[in-house]
């Protein structure tokens, strides 16, 4: 029975993890820009081996799950109409570089929604700076400027910024630093936009999250009652394990 304690355990584990990735999209269901998160199930083999006339014998695989990583799907979210000149969203697989606040390295993000910090330079909010083509901050000072199509700011005293922007493939799994930013795994260089990609930055928009909640709630509810079934399966082989020692003692 100490197999079935085991199995049981580990599928609580892990639907409890499930549960913490659903929990956390839908607490971003609002949160403009969001990517939602997958949990991603792997699989671990043991072995069951025999002894028979004192060599091993293998007779047989069991395979645990473990939940240890989650796949970000970077599916373009729908777009609200804010006519705020400091609403920026983007269509395409183009992301704003962020410089973040806390350590300076410049991060990737599809939440738009800028603002101008006490200093006159356009952020995103208190995660960081929001970086030119050059990778320098943009000193706007006034939210009087408009943004065409590319990304090109011009400032009504005729200044011009044009945004700096990177590029990720469809289906490239990312790296969270937090629920607004992101780095690419790998080497993928920051402002790699290519030639001919098609993308364009609309103004006075932004991009909603692209969770489903309709989707995550099904998802929730499915995982506590694979919870709940495993729950009742560990206290079932504990009471099996406890009779068994019992039945031991009164040998």
């Amino acid at each position: 029975m100490l197999r079935g304690y085991y199995t049981a355990a580990n599928g609580i584990i892990n639907e409890q993890r499930i549960m913490n990735v659903i929990t956390n999209n839908l607490a971003n269901a609002k949160t403009a820009g969001y990517k939602s998160d997958e949990a991603i199930p792997t699989t671990f083999a043991e072995k069951l081996l025999l002894l028979q006339h004192g060599k091993r014998s293998e007779t047989g695989t069991i395979r645990y799950r473990t939940i240890e990583y989650t796949f970000t799907d970077l599916e373009q979210g729908t777009f609200e109409n804010t006519n705020s000149r400091l609403d920026m969203a983007i269509v395409g697989n183009v992301y704003y570089n962020i410089e973040d606040r806390r350590t300076g390295e410049v991060l990737l993000s599809r939440n738009g929604q800028f603002t101008i910090n006490g200093e006159g330079f356009l952020t995103l909010g208190s995660s960081g700076y929001v970086l030119d083509e050059n990778g320098e901050r943009i000193p706007l000072g006034t939210a009087d400027f408009q943004v065409d199509r590319f990304g090109t700011i011009t400032v009504g005293d005729g200044r011009q910024y044009r945004l700096g922007l990177s590029y990720i493939a469809p289906g490239t799994d990312i790296e969270k630093v937090n629920d607004n930013l992101m780095r690419p795994y790998g080497d993928a260089p920051i402002g790699n936009l290519p030639d001919g990609e098609f993308y364009q930055i609309k103004q006075g928009w932004f991009e909603r999250s692209n969770v489903d909640v309709a989707e995550e709630t099904i998802k929730a509810m499915d995982a506590q009652q694979v919870f709940n079934a495993c729950s009742s399966a560990l206290k079932v082989a504990n009471s099996i394990n406890q009779l068994a020692v019992d039945l031991c003692k009164l040998q």
